[in-house]
């Protein structure tokens, strides 16, 4: 069997080798300074439509050699905000960190500081106009930005995401730019109504949804997350009698609107509304839509996912399908949700493994 890879795959293979560090190692690993290895910059890229995307981008200091880019982008907030702070950490693994990447964070669409209206799941459109957009759009127009416009890149872009940043990652490279040669998505979200996070296979997951709802709520206009999160208070430590007295569906949301625009939870209450397989569900589903696919994948997940067990496998599956020739690969391991970047993987609970399948 031949065993030689283009380059760009053994990128990918040494980008996803070493997303698998771990706050557990035995010895610690050496401090390892941002600011004095990077310069962060903070641009607002313009998409087609007009709007700005808010994006991150730290840069080598040395500049004796040109670097890839290693693109995440994320409903979560790229924090800290300013061009003088630096965060602890970037990027999926501290080996990257060393080895010299262009880190690119942008907010996406609608959320903390990017402009646009946030849409859950944004569904890609297929056939589009010359100002619509998508997640395949907004990740080609910021890729096309940042080549023409940061200094000392090789050209070539890998795209990572975990979770609902999974989604993006996946997303981002359908009809995608020339320049992504690479992508993991790990426990990427593909279906929500079908295997992944709103609902399992139309079983709505009442405890996980309320719970995301109530710190993740629609924004009206471009803002900085708030620098101290309150969280919901339950006023009780007994999940199921929480539950069990909050009341129906329609309670539990004026539960959750209560503090928010309107007094309304806009995102949860579009879960429980559409509790049947419909238009809403059918045309957020990015499967069908994982075509035209050039760049090397290689997706991430785990058996012990509670929350998005079905995406990595379908994401797999549908990758395989339709784009013959492309490199396609995928990792399954005894993982909950993203517990291959957390830990040393020896153990599962109580479950010893024998071996430290993380770092494996």
């Amino acid at each position: 069997m031949r065993r030689l890879f283009p380059s760009l795959t053994l990128l990918l293979f040494l980008w996803i080798g070493a997303c698998a560090w771990s706050q557990e190692q035995a010895a610690p690993e050496p401090a390892f300074s941002i600011r004095e290895h990077y310069t962060k910059y903070e641009y607002r890229i313009p998409m087609r439509d007009g709007k700005r995307l808010f994006t991150a981008v730290y840069v080598p200091k040395d500049a004796s050699r040109s670097y890839p880019f290693l693109m995440s982008r994320t409903p979560y907030s790229v924090a800290p905000y300013g061009v003088d702070t630096y965060p602890q950490h970037l990027g999926p693994s501290l080996e990257l960190l060393r080895s010299g990447y262009i880190f690119v964070e942008q907010d996406v669409r609608g959320r903390n500081m990017s402009e646009g209206n946030w849409i859950e799941m944004t569904p890609h459109q297929r056939v589009k106009a010359p100002r619509d957009v998508d997640e395949s759009t907004d990740t080609h127009d910021s890729v096309e930005w940042l080549l023409g416009h940061v200094p000392n890149h090789n050209g070539r872009v890998g795209l990572h995401g975990l979770s609902y940043a999974g989604f993006y990652a996946t997303a981002g490279i359908i009809d995608g730019h020339t320049a992504i040669k690479a992508a993991s998505p790990e426990a990427p979200i593909i279906d929500l109504y079908q295997g992944d996070d709103a609902y399992h296979n139309g079983a709505f997951m009442l405890a996980a949804n309320f719970g995301f709802y109530s710190f993740f709520k629609q924004q009206r206009e471009a803002a900085t997350p708030p620098k101290v999160l309150v969280p919901f208070d339950y006023q009780t430590q007994d999940g199921y009698d929480f539950f069990l007295r909050a009341g129906n569906l329609q309670a539990m949301a004026r539960l959750l609107g209560q503090g928010q625009d309107q007094g309304k939870a806009l995102l949860f209450e579009d879960q429980i509304a559409h509790d049947t397989l419909d238009a809403y569900w059918v045309s957020r589903n990015l499967a069908p839509h994982l075509k035209n696919i050039r760049a090397a994948v290689l997706t991430v997940g785990g058996w012990f996912d509670s929350e998005d067990l079905q995406g990595p496998l379908r994401a797999y599956r549908e990758i395989g399908r339709h784009n013959a020739g492309t490199f396609n690969a995928l990792v399954m391991g005894p993982w909950a949700h993203g517990g291959w970047t957390r830990f040393d993987g020896a153990r599962f609970g109580h479950l010893d493994l024998g071996a430290k399948t993380s770092e494996h």
